[in-house]
């Protein structure tokens, strides 16, 4: 998503790793240390978050459990400096919905929610009980639904 918004021109685009709840210390990209979501929103520092042409790339989060509840603490006092900020778009990669993740606490900050759903794997209660949790919090969500199989030949699909 993040790589086709900036390849149509159309102004910045700045992707958000939230993922680092793996116990990843840094990341780095073509031997450089990503930087951080406070380096992209400075301008003297941002220039080494540019992955290519209108995108650029940092990181955000942590990998201790005690830093996430203030994870939508940091959010309330970020979102002003984001909606301040020249990117015309911010996309935040999150980790998955779960009752420990804080991607359910920092929903309302965002403008849209997009839940990646995978076909045949992602159980539907589960989508489901999200989906209403979503929705009861005034969370503007759409549902993608990744990886899907068609069981019909493509000739047959026209008819069916």
């Amino acid at each position: 998503l993040a790589a086709s918004l900036s390849e149509t021109g159309e102004g910045n685009v700045l992707l958000v790793d939230m993922n680092l709840q793996n116990g990843e210390a840094h990341h780095f990209y073509k031997g450089r240390l990503e930087l951080g979501l406070d380096d992209a929103l400075t301008s003297d520092k941002r220039q080494g978050a540019l992955l290519q042409e209108n995108l650029y790339v940092v990181t955000e989060g942590t990998n201790s459990s005690k830093q996430l509840p203030q994870l939508p603490q940091r959010f309330k006092h970020l979102v002003p400096k984001l909606r301040a900020s020249d990117y015309d778009y911010i996309i935040f990669d999150m980790p998955p919905i779960n009752q420990i993740s804080a991607t359910s606490r920092l929903a309302k900050f965002m403008d849209m929610v997009f839940l990646v759903v995978e076909s045949e794997k992602t159980d539907r209660d589960v989508v489901k009980r999200v989906a209403e949790s979503l929705a009861e919090s005034n969370v503007n969500t759409g549902i993608i639904l990744n990886k899907a199989k068609a069981y019909v030949p493509k000739r047959l699909q026209a008819e069916v």
